[in-house]
């Protein structure tokens, strides 16, 4: 009877655990869902301006303080491509790197700007993209944030939000550049994805996008020490000018989600 008990007891011991286990999984380890179109909705959206602005900053650099981003390469890299080239044979995805900054002269550290990602399905059938399922002919847009009440990591779509409902506030001087993927360079950055949950302010935005274009593009960026904006962009146009384009689309085409657990955003709905 006693060796009865004790054997049930590992039993439902041993299912918690692997339901822990589960529920632990990153995004792109359990099931892909299927991403929520934007609505697009015919509104006014108003931004966070002057001292609640700088607030919301301060906060964000004070309290985060996420270590490197560790992305494991591709076992074979693409070079890059000209901003709106076609995507190269067997490519599945098109992976675009974005940087802006302002014009701040020659000030020994510009941190101003924003670094960002977007993926585009180029194949014929849906593509799992940090476990969002995307249609042919759409995007995520894609990078990480630490001054945002909602979450500080990885954000889904809010650049395309940004761009779509506050166009003249948002991505000015805007810079792209762009690398096709295949199936096996996708899954790379799927795995990048489910480990770029975390942000601060040396690990930031722009380490996250220079090292996951790094890790499936043999045509590598460098974004300074620390790194910023500023240095993305201007290593794009030394070292690849015919390749980097100004003023590129932000696409806006799902709903916005932040985390590993896509959880979609109420503020930017």
């Amino acid at each position: 009877m006693e060796a009865s008990m004790k054997k049930q007891f590992f039993r439902i011991l041993s299912c918690c655990v692997l339901l822990a286990c589960l529920c632990a999984l990153p995004a792109y380890a359990q099931e892909p869902k299927t991403a929520q179109p934007a609505a697009k909705e015919d509104k006014v959206v108003t931004d966070i301006t002057g001292s609640a602005d700088l607030m919301r900053n301060v906060i964000g650099f004070t309290t985060n303080f996420g270590g490197p981003y560790h992305f494991a390469q591709a076992d074979h890299k693409s070079p890059a491509q000209a901003y709106g080239d076609a995507p190269a044979e067997g490519a599945v995805a098109v992976l675009r790197l974005f940087a802006r900054a302002d014009d701040h002269g020659d000030v020994p550290l510009n941190t101003s700007g924003h670094s960002f990602l977007t993926i585009t399905n180029v194949s014929e059938q849906d593509i799992n993209v940090g476990g969002l399922l995307i249609a042919p002919d759409t995007s995520i847009t894609v990078s990480t944030r630490g001054n945002r009440c909602e979450h500080s990591g990885i954000w889904y779509n809010l650049e395309g939000y940004y761009k779509y409902y506050l166009n003249a506030s948002y991505y000015q001087n805007l810079y792209g550049i762009q690398v096709s993927l295949d199936q096996s360079q996708l899954d790379t950055v799927n795995q990048a994805l489910a480990n770029a949950d975390h942000w601060s302010a040396i690990y930031n935005c722009t380490s996250f996008s220079a090292g996951l274009w790094n890790a499936v593009c043999s045509d590598t960026l460098c974004a300074g020490v620390p790194e910023t904006p500023a240095d993305l962009k201007a290593d794009m146009l030394r070292k690849y000018p015919d390749k980097t384009v100004f003023g590129p689309t932000i696409p806006y085409d799902y709903i916005v989600y932040y985390g590993t657990s896509l959880t979609p955003s109420q503020e930017f709905s």
